[in-house]
């Protein structure tokens, strides 16, 4: 019985926060490669540059989330660029809760991860401000993806992700977004945005706590579960739907960053000859 309620409480755990784990890994992959083209092609203007919008959604996503949790918020730097030149820190919130809380407490998990999950929805809100059309078709493939994702069909998932690449070369390619300033001011916003939006080491130390007390509530509602033998198939079902939903929402996040890092490469190379 304890074996079960340990390996249930595991696997519930992962269906809760697993993929926020795997697409924050991959982010900070990125970031790290993003913002080393980025200081050697421009120095720390560059980073001081894209910071003044990315560092800014980065913080007001942790007072967001905050603010969700019921979490006290003490003090706000949305951007500090002298603090940079100080400890290279560009902007932080401070803030309180009440350790006897359990929602509180698993807030922390969720104001740790706050910039990655709220930025994409930033830039999502930027494409579709700047670049309805875009916007619109991208709409409909993250439709698409959540069929197929929830039928398990795998064929009809790559399809999908195939026409989201076509769509973002196509972006890029056309000729009449070259010469539409729009198109200029959501290409710098992107890159300010995507180029921090991964985790800091206080972000990752913060979540950690939170992800403690998601464990423990998971291992009582296995515990539960299985002593009075209850049916979590409805569970399941919604869990798996929660998943397909944030994977659609961070795979959008991460097309964006994998674009910044691209353009960033590319200048990168150029100043290397």
């Amino acid at each position: 019985m304890f074996i079960k309620i340990i390996t249930s409480s595991i696997l519930l755990t992962l269906s809760i926060i697993g993929t926020y784990i795997l697409f924050g890994l991959v982010y900070n992959l990125i970031e790290r490669k993003n913002i080393r083209y980025i200081n050697y092609t421009f120095g720390t203007t560059g980073i001081l540059l894209t910071g003044i919008v990315g560092v800014s959604i980065h913080e007001l996503s942790h007072y967001i989330m905050c603010k969700i949790f019921a979490h006290k918020v003490q003090e706000v730097k949305l951007f500090t660029p002298e603090g940079f030149k100080e400890d290279g820190t560009l902007g932080y919130v401070s803030h309180t809760y009440n350790r006897k809380s359990i929602y509180q407490n698993i807030g922390n998990f969720f104001i740790g991860i706050a910039p990655m999950v709220l930025g994409t929805v930033f830039l999502s809100l930027c494409l579709k401000v700047l670049l309805p059309e875009i916007y619109t078709e991208l709409i409909l493939l993250i439709k698409e993806f959540i069929t197929y994702s929830s039928n398990n069909n795998i064929q009809g998932i790559f399809v999908v992700i195939k026409e989201a690449i076509f769509i973002f070369l196509g972006m890029f390619l056309s000729l009449d977004n070259l010469f539409n300033i729009r198109f200029w001011i959501f290409i710098f916003l992107m890159c300010s945005i995507s180029s921090h939006m991964s985790l800091s080491k206080a972000d990752l130390k913060n979540s950690s706590t939170g992800l403690i007390c998601i464990f423990t509530t998971s291992i009582v509602v296995s515990a539960i579960s299985l002593i009075f033998k209850l049916n979590v198939s409805s569970l399941g079902d919604i869990l798996l739907s929660y998943n397909v939903y944030v994977s659609c929402l961070l795979f959008v996040g991460l097309a964006f960053a994998l674009l910044t890092m691209c353009i960033s490469y590319l200048f990168y190379k150029i100043k290397r000859g």
